[in-house]
């Protein structure tokens, strides 16, 4: 008997001392913070013996989503799981992750009010905290000075801070070919489908939802007005309707490029001309939406890997790391303290313009639409996009038809 007790009290001891061990989803491409991360799960793992980290790349945001769905549903998701910014909502209403707040609140060395509130809007659902910020950015206009200064323009005195700007000076930039067609433009939206929409439809002064979420509205004016805009700007010659916004800015055929701050570093580098990046312009509001992702506690995870992702996701957005991960990438660090770092005041001497997304997060960044069916509803705004842009279709008649179908969607959901 004495030897059976011996027995059990040893195993009690060894699973009380068992190393608890974590799977890690991320979207990190090689440029977009990769390296960085999985040497944080090294770093972590070797100065600890409690938690073993193990990261996986699971393709980039839709992929991501589709493999999460799926691993959900067959009870197998990892602990935790990195989800773009409107991406987390439909696993909230699924039960498929847990709330991350009662964690926040068992621990006391957690320095909630430290981090950017404005950045939980997306994380915040239901009265409940779900999240925590891990890569934010906010959409910058890159701009080749070299292009600016060809065509009589100073790159800093003269680059556009408000709709009526862009529209005086992207046409400046038009060159055409024998047959009329342009060779080069002064800004592309082939963009628009994505979080540029959401940028254009805030500067107009227009939401996708009414206040209290009821219903789709972004037919109203403000929508319209916006994609006359963009026809206008088109009309002009100073913008392309379509096209590969990133080659052909690299390419020198596009004098201004939108595009995350996530990318502010390797953009740079990889510039073989005068490069510059500014905050978005202006239209009747000053708006910008907050890209990046968010990462999420699964509740496939037991009580113990739940709370050792917790722990490791504490970490991963401690000042220093945030810092770390901010400095070699261009994403914004989730921690205002970060910014007092001697890692991102050293990036701020050297890049400037790395400021530009934390100034535009303070004064007018907004979280993305929440729903459980955001990627239809983005189908539908790629198709509004299309059918103004290149089929000529009146802005009114496509908005309300997209808005009539969102509008359908959130009445099966409420259902």
């Amino acid at each position: 008997m004495r030897k059976l007790l011996a027995v059990f009290a040893a195993a009690l001891l060894a699973t009380a001392f068992a190393q608890v061990e974590i799977e890690v989803w991320h979207s990190l491409s090689e440029n977009y913070g990769a390296p960085q991360f999985e040497a944080f799960a090294e770093e972590f793992n070797a100065m600890q013996d409690d938690i073993k980290v193990v990261v996986s790349y699971s393709g980039e945001y839709t992929e991501t989503l589709r493999k999460s769905q799926a691993a959900a549903a067959a009870g197998r998701a990892p602990s935790l799981v990195m989800f773009e910014q409107t991406r987390g909502a439909g696993f909230v209403d699924a039960g498929a992750v847990v709330p991350i707040d009662r964690f926040i609140e068992a621990d006391p060395d957690f320095a909630f009010d430290d981090l950017t509130q404005s950045l939980l809007g997306a994380c915040r659902i239901d009265g409940q905290l779900w999240c925590l910020p891990y890569n934010p950015s906010t959409p910058l206009i890159y701009y080749n000075k070299d292009l600016f200064r060809e065509v009589g323009l100073d790159p800093e005195a003269d680059f556009p801070t408000t709709w009526d700007e862009l529209m005086e000076i992207a046409p400046k930039f038009a060159v055409e070919n024998a047959n009329g067609e342009l060779e080069r433009w002064g800004f592309g939206l082939a963009h628009a489908p994505g979080w540029l929409f959401d940028a254009w439809l805030g500067q107009a002064g227009g939401r996708y939802l009414n206040d209290d979420g009821s219903a789709f509205v972004f037919n109203g004016e403000q929508g319209v007005a916006m994609l006359e805009y963009w026809l206008a700007l088109v009309e002009a010659k100073g913008a392309r309707p379509s096209g590969s916004q990133t080659p052909d800015f690299f390419g020198g055929k596009q004098a201004m490029m939108a595009g995350s701050t996530a990318t502010l570093r390797s953009n740079f580098e990889r510039a073989d001309f005068d490069i510059g990046a500014a905050p978005m312009w202006c239209g009747e509001e000053c708006y910008v939406p907050f890209g990046g992702a968010n990462f999420y506690i699964m509740a496939d995870a037991n009580a113990e890997q739940q709370q050792a992702a917790f722990e490791y996701l504490k970490w991963l957005t401690s000042t220093e790391k945030g810092a770390e991960f901010a400095a070699a990438t261009g994403y914004m660090a989730p921690r205002r303290s970060s910014l007092d770092t001697a890692t991102l005041q050293a990036v701020f001497e050297e890049l400037p313009e790395a400021r530009i997304t934390y100034e535009q997060a303070e004064s007018h960044g907004y979280p993305r639409t929440l729903v459980p069916f955001w990627g239809e509803v983005h189908n539908q705004l790629t198709l509004v996009t299309e059918r103004v842009l290149l089929n000529g279709e009146a802005p009114q008649v496509a908005l309300d038809e997209a808005v009539e179908e969102a509008n359908r969607l959130l009445e099966v959901y409420a259902d």
